[in-house]
């Protein structure tokens, strides 16, 4: 279950992040699309407020494994879909972006996320390009070591996390 509800706020996450610039993309995921599992606790739709500027966000499950997540900026819809895998205890969301022409993005955002106790308040946080510069990763696995060790370390993070809130949905179905 927690490892669902950290794969739909990194969703969120994830989507707003997707134009941000120094967030840490790579060719290596966490974990697999697989033997992920989808936590019904991060579906709904959320708002996030930065900058004097609100942001709505909808994630939903797209097949048990993953997460689609969609939030209009700058009168641009975007979309995104992606899985967690959880690395010592802790949640990650493997991002890709959904492309207008259909082509699949070889590149995964990752992005550390977690959801309240009360299920309202994802939290969403960036891994910093910089960081991962110097390091020798060459695989999935030597991804997982990298951030098995940093987990805690806020070097290995890209500002404060974001915090977005659960709202009522925008459209009832059946409508």
């Amino acid at each position: 279950m927690f490892r669902i509800r950290t794969l739909l706020a990194v969703l969120c996450l994830g989507a707003m992040l997707l134009m941000a610039v120094g967030c840490y993309e790579t060719e290596y995921p966490l974990g697999s699309a697989d033997t992920a599992t989808v936590d019904p606790n991060y579906v709904g739709d959320f708002v996030m407020t930065a900058d004097h500027k609100t942001d709505a966000l909808t994630i939903r499950n797209i097949d048990n494994h993953l997460y689609y997540v969609e939030w209009t900026e700058d009168n641009k819809t975007n979309r995104i879909a992606g899985y967690t895998a959880t690395v010592n205890g802790t949640l990650f969301a493997n991002l890709r972006d959904l492309t207008d022409d259909g082509s699949i993005d070889k590149k995964y955002l990752i992005m550390r996320i977690s959801l309240s106790d009360d299920h309202n308040r994802l939290t969403l946080r960036n891994l910093k390009d910089d960081f991962f510069k110097d390091k020798n990763i060459n695989s999935s696995e030597a991804l997982q070591t990298v951030i098995a060790q940093n987990v805690d370390n806020e070097q290995m993070y890209d500002g404060d996390a974001v915090v977005a809130t659960r709202v009522a949905p925008t459209t009832q179905p059946g409508q």
